[in-house]
C-alpha cells in the first residue's frame, strides 16, 4: 500500500456555547442548503448527508411492529425512499442505533437484508441498557435492512444520517469525499470556565478552514462523547440551520461516559452570530443535551463537495469479523493495562487505494474501567493521540463505530488503558481514493496539524 498523505489541514477558528430554552421537537427538517459547488462526474461511492430522521421505533410501532424485538428474531427495515435517503442508487447508509429497555444482556447486528446474517455486531448491551452506537451498513434487498437481536426482549430506534451512492446513478450529483484527519480533541466543556452545560443547553461551535475551503466544508465526522451526565438523557447534533430534528446522536445513562461517532451536517456562519469567534464563511453546528452533561468533541474526519484533492469514496461490505481476541483472530489473547497491539487488516478486504476501513469496534468485559484508543499503526506523523474511542465500565460490553486510518501499510493500533479487555472489530466497509478525483477544485487539502486558536462558553 503506497502512502497517500499526511494530515488534513484545518483551522478552527473558535467555539461558542450558548444556553437557550428547549423546545419541542420538530420532525426531521430539509437539509441545509449548500453553497454553489462542482457536479461530480462520477457520484459512485460519494456521500450526502441529510437532516437526522427517523425511520425505526419499535416503541411507536414506526418502521416496525409496536412491540420489542424478541429472541433470535429481526425486523426488515425499509431504508430506501424514506428519511431523505433516495429509493434508488444507494449502496450503503449511516443510520444511529438505540437500545432502550432490554431485558438481558444481549446485542444486536443491522445487515443486508436478503442475506445471510453475519457472525457481526452492531451494538452490544447489558439488562437495562439505554445507548446508541452509529452504524454503516450496506442496503440490502429491496432497499432494507435487517436488524436482528439475539437474546431477550428490547426497543430499537433508528435514525438515518446520510448515504452513500452505490453507483453513478444518482440524479443529484453533489455528493461529498470523505477526508480524514488525525484524531484531536477540539471542544471540552470540563475546561470551559463557564462549567458543565446544564439540562437543556445548546452548544454552538464554530470550524474555520480557511477562506479557499470553507466554502466546501459539508459534514465534520466527530466521537463525540457526553460525560458525567446527572441523569439520562441524549445528545441531538445538527448543523443548526433548522429546528432541532426529534432525532438522537448519543443517548446516555446516568452518571456514564457514553461516546458515539457522529457525521454532523454544518451550515456556514453569516457574521450575525452574537460571539466573536464565527468569522463569516467558517462552519458551525449545534449540539442539544437534554440532561446536564460535559460534552466532548473529537474531530476523526471531514466531508467535502469533491474539493481537495485527498478525498475518499466509500465501499460497502457484508459486516466482517476481522479481530476476536477470545479466539487469537487478527490479535493474541486479552489486552492488559497499557498495552498496544498492531492489527494488519485481512489483504482480501483492502486495496492499494484504501486509506480508511471502518469498523465496529467492541470492548468484551474489561477487568476495570478504561479507555480504548485505536490509531494508525504505522504513519510517523501520528502519534497515539489524546482522544478515546470506546470508554467502557468493568464487566460491560460496548462498542463503537471507528473510522480508522490504515495508511501506509493497511494496519491499526488499539491502546487498552487499564484493567484487561478482550476486543473485537467487524469491518463494513473501507474509504478509497478514486483513481482520478472526480470532480478537484484549486486549492490543497495541506498537511498541517490542526490548531485551536480560540473558544468561548456562554
Amino acid at each position: 500500500m503506497r502512502k497517500f498523505r499526511t494530515l488534513l489541514g484545518a483551522t478552527l477558528a473558535g467555539a461558542c456555547a450558548l444556553a437557550v430554552v428547549p423546545g419541542t421537537a420538530s420532525a426531521a427538517p430539509a437539509a441545509a442548503p449548500q453553497q454553489a459547488t462542482a457536479d461530480l462526474a462520477d457520484t459512485t461511492g460519494a456521500y450526502y448527508e441529510v437532516s437526522p430522521a427517523r425511520l425505526m421505533d419499535t416503541r411507536e410501532g414506526l418502521g416496525a411492529p409496536k412491540a420489542k424485538i424478541g429472541p433470535l428474531a429481526k425486523v426488515d427495515l425499509q431504508v430506501a425512499g424514506r428519511g431523505g435517503v433516495p429509493a434508488a442508487g444507494v449502496g450503503a447508509v449511516v443510520l444511529n442505533v438505540t437500545i432502550t429497555g432490554p431485558t438481558v444482556d444481549s446485542f444486536v447486528t443491522a445487515y443486508p437484508a436478503g442475506e445471510t446474517r453475519p457472525d457481526a455486531s452492531s451494538i452490544n448491551f447489558a439488562k437495562g441498557w439505554l445507548g446508541s452506537n452509529n452504524v454503516t451498513v450496506k442496503l440490502g434487498t429491496g432497499g432494507k435492512v435487517s436488524v436482528y437481536n439475539r437474546a431477550g426482549y428490547t426497543d430499537v430506534v433508528v435514525d438515518v444520517v446520510g448515504y452513500y451512492a452505490k453507483d453513478n446513478s444518482m440524479t443529484n450529483r453533489n455528493g461529498g469525499q470523505y477526508e480524514w484527519s488525525a484524531p484531536m480533541r477540539y471542544f471540552d466543556t470540563r475546561t470551559d470556565p463557564e462549567g458543565k452545560p446544564t439540562a437543556g443547553t445548546t452548544l454552538e461551535y464554530a470550524l474555520d478552514f480557511g477562506p479557499d475551503r470553507n466554502p466546501h466544508m459539508r459534514t465534520v465526522v466527530t466521537n463525540l462523547t457526553a460525560v458525567a451526565p446527572a441523569s439520562a438523557g441524549f445528545l441531538t447534533a445538527w448543523s443548526g440551520f433548522t429546528a432541532k430534528p426529534t432525532a438522537s446522536t448519543v443517548n446516555y445513562g446516568a452518571g456514564r461516559n457514553v461516546p458515539n461517532t457522529a457525521f454532523i451536517q454544518t451550515t456556514p456562519c453569516t457574521g450575525a452570530e452574537p460571539f466573536q469567534w464565527c468569522t463569516p464563511g467558517s462552519r458551525k453546528f449545534k449540539i442539544f443535551t437534554s440532561a446536564s452533561a460535559h460534552v466532548l468533541v473529537d474531530v476523526v474526519g471531514t466531508v467535502d463537495d469533491g474539493f481537495s484533492e485527498w478525498g475518499m469514496r466509500f465501499a460497502p461490505m457484508s459486516p466482517t469479523r476481522i479481530v476476536d481476541s477470545r479466539t487469537n483472530l487478527g490479535t493474541t489473547g486479552a489486552l492488559g493495562a497499557g498495552s498496544v497491539r498492531r492489527v494488519t487488516v485481512p489483504a482480501a478486504l483492502v486495496t492499494p487505494e484504501t486509506g480508511v476501513a471502518v469498523m465496529n469496534v467492541t470492548a468484551v468485559k474489561p477487568t476495570n474501567n478504561t479507555v480504548i484508543t485505536v490509531w494508525p499503526a504505522d504513519n510517523p506523523d501520528i502519534p497515539k493521540p489524546s482522544t478515546s474511542n470506546l470508554n467502557p465500565y468493568a464487566n460491560q460490553v460496548v462498542s463503537n463505530a471507528v473510522l480508522s486510518i490504515i495508511e501506509p501499510t493497511a494496519a491499526f493500533k488499539m491502546h487498552n488503558l487499564s484493567g484487561t479487555t478482550h476486543m473485537v472489530a467487524d469491518m463494513v466497509g473501507t474509504f478509497y481514493y478514486p483513481a482520478a478525483p472526480a470532480a478537484t477544485l484549486s486549492g490543497d487539502a495541506g498537511k498541517s496539524k490542526p490548531q485551536i486558536v480560540g473558544s468561548s462558553h456562554r
